[in-house]
């Protein structure tokens, strides 16, 4: 520390360009002194004057032309430049301290007993920490053999990471290190240990000490999100995160953590301590795939409606939509007769509409909504799971969900993102017809949404998610197969059903399969009759 409060001092009070001045009044005394010494010859002896004239302007000359070749050996003008404010405060002296042995030292002894230091302190803003994540990555990568040693770089990395400094993409470096590690989820749960922590001695704590305790839960809350991609490590506010990122852990002895463990993220969000932090705690939150304990569902719903309101950040928003998709499964399940503590039909309107609010993004004209891959999937895939209850399903209806699908039918139609399913699942099990806009079975649209989530199905990974809706999917592909046969879509139907039949078979000692299995074996046999007699 204190060697780099003097090597700061120095370079914030420019002693390189100090000494440099010096340099360069000695060069003024000697031009001096050659213009007096040739002046004093010249009533003398001309002719020596005249040698010692020409060496002067030689040297002047020189000077000028070195100067210009090198400009960082400008000492005239290094001499002029004003002083240069990098001197770090207290609160960035071991920071700076830590970069320069960093970028300085390659010996791994050294950077192993530094990288420990760097989650205990702040980073100036803007500075470039590119060679410092560089170096501890590199060490990163040697030390798969070495699992608390890879852990201590990893943590480091991740704090640089939720720094405000600048950090070069190596994309490609990170991913072959992390795919060759295959227990992510300690950081994980390491990250949220810390936070749960803080967030305890922060509501236990006096009010000097409270704050300190807050600023830990929201630090170790940023570190915990960047850990969310498998294959290498994120930016927090990476909006990657919301749709792709998987934040589920366990405990080092393998079993995953009970629902009552995430109660404290609820009262972090009830208690709304930071607006920032806020949809990193959702994302977290997503985790549990569920509405958490009894206990906090009432609390935790009510957090995801205020979460989705039109006021809150897009972020916010989209992690609160993240949140209830993963709860899908729960929530579909939530209907009179099975309601939590304090929760009923009026709170579930309530966040019927704000999913549909949370959709919105803002731009300049105002709120407007329009097709958002990763965010529409999301949706998609939380309205099929509602849609299996006839109390959800009116709800649904009722709230605009239907008009807002049938909106995305063209955008799905035309995209590659494999939304058919979902689509075609809950027109199947909500009747689209009659809406405003108007949709049609009889529509060559719907024909080719019926062929298309087909092809999907063949292809799911689990099965399981898709399994209950094919029934459904084979009633509404039956009402309307003379269509289908006219459109010239019926010999990939058939083929599309036979690769889902044989997929189920492949599953038929599982309970869930049997009845979707003899839906979809009646449709497959239907549809090579009607081929072969056509």
């Amino acid at each position: 520390m204190r060697r780099q409060r003097k090597l700061d001092g120095q370079e914030y009070r420019n002693l390189q360009v100090i000494l440099g001045a010096f340099l360069v009044l000695l060069q003024i005394s000697l031009l001096l002194f050659g213009l007096s010494l040739s002046a004093n010859m010249w009533t003398k002896q001309k002719s020596i004057s005249t040698v010692l004239i020409c060496t002067t302007a030689f040297g002047i000359l020189f000077t000028i032309i070195v100067s210009m070749l090198r400009s960082d050996r400008t000492l005239g003008l290094a001499f002029l430049a004003p002083l240069r404010s990098n001197l770090r405060s207290g609160i960035f002296m071991k920071s700076s301290a830590i970069r320069w042995v960093l970028e300085t030292s390659t010996n791994p002894e050294v950077v192993a007993a530094v990288a420990p230091m760097i989650p205990r302190v702040q980073w100036p803003p803007n500075i470039d920490a590119s060679a410092v994540y560089v170096r501890l990555l590199d060490n990163f990568a040697l030390c798969l053999d070495k699992p608390e040693l890879f852990v201590t770089y990893g943590k480091a990395m991740a704090h640089l990471r939720i720094q405000p400094v600048r950090i070069g993409s190596h994309y490609w470096k990170e991913y072959d290190v992390w795919r060759s590690w295959e227990d992510k989820s300690r950081f994980i749960r390491d990250a949220f240990t810390d936070a749960c922590l803080a967030w305890d001695r922060s509501r236990n704590a006096k009010d000097e000490r409270r704050d300190k305790h807050k600023a830990d839960a929201r630090t170790a809350l940023r570190t915990m999100v960047v850990y969310g991609i498998k294959s290498h490590l994120s930016h927090p506010d990476d909006e990657k995160l919301i749709w792709e990122g998987d934040l589920q852990w366990c405990h080092s002895d393998g079993h995953t953590p009970q629902c009552t463990e995430f109660d404290w993220l609820v009262d972090y969000l009830a208690a709304r301590v930071d607006d920032k932090t806020e949809g990193d705690a959702l994302l977290a939150l997503s985790a549990m795939h569920g509405l958490g304990s009894a206990a906090k569902q009432l609390s935790y719903i009510t957090e995801l409606i205020r979460c989705m309101g039109s006021n809150r950040p897009s972020r916010v928003r989209y992690a609160a939509l993240r949140a209830v998709s993963d709860a899908r499964e729960e929530l579909s399940s939530v209907v009179s007769g099975h309601m939590p503590p304090g929760v009923n039909e009026k709170l579930l309107d309530e966040l019927s509409g704000a999913i549909l609010t949370a959709l919105q993004l803002e731009v300049t004209s105002g709120p407007s909504v329009f097709f958002h891959p990763n965010r529409d999937r999301c949706y998609l895939r939380l309205i099929f799971s509602l849609a299996r209850s006839d109390e959800w399903c009116e709800r649904l209806s009722r709230h605009g969900h239907v008009e807002r699908c049938i909106s995305l039918l063209d955008e799905v139609l035309a995209s590659s993102h494999d939304l058919n399913f979902y689509l075609a699942g809950i027109f199947a099990r909500i009747d689209p017809s009659g809406r405003d806009p108007p949709f049609s079975p009889a529509e060559t649209r719907w024909q080719t949404l019926m062929t298309n989530a087909w092809d999907e199905a063949a292809k799911f990974r689990p099965l399981r998610e898709c399994v209950d809706a094919l029934p459904t999917l084979v009633v509404a592909t039956r009402k309307n197969l003379p269509g289908l046969f006219a459109s010239g879509e019926s010999a990939n139907l058939t083929r599309y059903v036979g690769w889902v039949l044989e997929k189920l078979q492949g599953k038929r000692r599982e309970d869930s399969v049997s009845i979707a299995l003899s839906s979809v074996q009646g449709l497959c046999e239907d549809l090579r009759r009607m081929s072969a007699s056509n």
